[in-house]
């Protein structure tokens, strides 16, 4: 047997594969349906234009609580920011 010269061998540009080539060959999409556009780190509150990050959010809905703030459902969104920030600016 013996061992062809790099100029001798004939390939073509690429085009040799048809198909996919092994598991999700080319499919990027996100496979876990638990995640969402609302999931996220960060939210800007429209009423002082400030962006709270999740951990700035727990500080200030502590702060809120120990002042006499009801619990709010649903944890980390505008709606509970704007909520807390408003109650705090009184």
């Amino acid at each position: 047997m013996k061992i062809k010269k790099y100029k001798d061998f004939n390939e073509s540009g690429g085009g040799e594969f048809v198909g996919p080539v092994g598991p999700a060959y080319g499919d990027t999409k996100l496979h876990n349906k638990t995640i969402s556009k609302h999931d996220t780190d960060v939210i800007i509150s429209y009423i002082n234009n400030q962006i709270y990050t999740i951990d700035e959010y727990n500080n200030i809905y502590g702060d809120y609580l120990k002042l006499g703030g009801e619990p709010l459902p649903d944890g980390f969104n505008r709606t509970n920011l704007e909520k807390v920030i408003h109650f705090l600016n009184q």
